[in-house]
């Protein structure tokens, strides 16, 4: 989830948690962060084959440092092989709304995550391949696809690639009719779009959704998460306030210096 979404998308109001659907930005960290869940998504989103997954976990925050913004994924885990070894994560991030930054926001979660993978002495070619998905309702890119998937390629060349292992993907669930009926991501995207589940794996979903629904625990933890989000929004705020008070005080330093300077130099 991101600080950028409102309460609007929170589906606060009249009915409660009993109303909301896979899209609500409470209801999908929950749901997907079951592995047998998130596990078949992620294949059919990517046309991969995972041999496991670390347990999904939501609303995982990352900072680098108190004077740096904070991300916070949606669902974050992690592929790995056989050996237990980590060889790519995933960041699954629902969008109901076009913040007008979503590219930006999505280069910024892989720099932050790079930064906690890279630990000192290590070497670049260690880091892992790192997905960011975001599933939004309304084509941003006004191309009438129902996926776009972002990787870096030589403009002058588009058979060049950086291969620098990266990839950001955005799935148009309104558009899930584009796709063809074969295409294993069909079913989620129509579900997303329409909660019409006619398929084993969206059936499941279903079904935890439906069951948080109605589960009392988890109409408490949606208080107490309402009030985390105020708190994390507040604590941003003044990071925010502590960033502004550093530059200004290093503007001050730099004009006092360049005063003094310019003193000397009048003697």
């Amino acid at each position: 989830m991101s600080e950028s979404k409102t309460s609007e998308d929170f589906g606060t109001g009249a009915g409660g948690i009993s109303k909301f659907t896979i899209t609500n930005s409470f209801v999908f960290p929950l749901v997907m962060s079951h592995k047998e869940i998130a596990k078949p998504f992620i294949e059919a989103a990517l046309g991969i084959k995972i041999y496991d997954l670390k347990e999904p976990e939501q609303e995982k925050t990352e900072q680098v440092s108190i004077f740096n913004k904070s991300v916070r994924y949606d669902v974050f885990t992690q592929q790995i092989d056989e050996n237990g070894e980590t060889i790519s994560s995933f960041d699954l991030e629902m969008q109901v709304k076009d913040t007008k930054e979503l590219p930006k926001r999505a280069r910024y979660y892989q720099s932050v995550r790079d930064t906690h993978e890279l630990h000192r002495g290590t070497m670049y070619k260690s880091l892992k391949d790192q997905y960011v998905l975001f599933i939004c309702p309304d084509d941003i890119f006004g191309e009438d696809l129902p996926i776009y998937s972002f990787q870096n390629f030589a403009v002058e060349n588009k058979d060049v690639a950086l291969n620098d292992r990266t990839f950001k993907n955005f799935y148009i669930f309104n558009e899930y009719k584009k796709l063809p009926d074969a295409h294993p991501l069909k079913p989620y995207l129509k579900y997303f779009a329409t909660n019409t589940a006619d398929s084993t794996e969206t059936e499941e979903i279903d079904t935890k959704v439906k069951w948080y629904q109605t589960d009392n625990q988890t109409q408490e933890r949606y208080m107490t998460w309402e009030q985390e989000i105020q708190l994390a929004r507040e604590d941003e705020r003044e990071k925010e306030r502590e960033r502004s008070q550093k530059i200004i005080a290093e503007k001050d330093r730099e004009i006092a210096e360049l005063k003094a300077k310019l003193a000397e130099m009048q003697k």
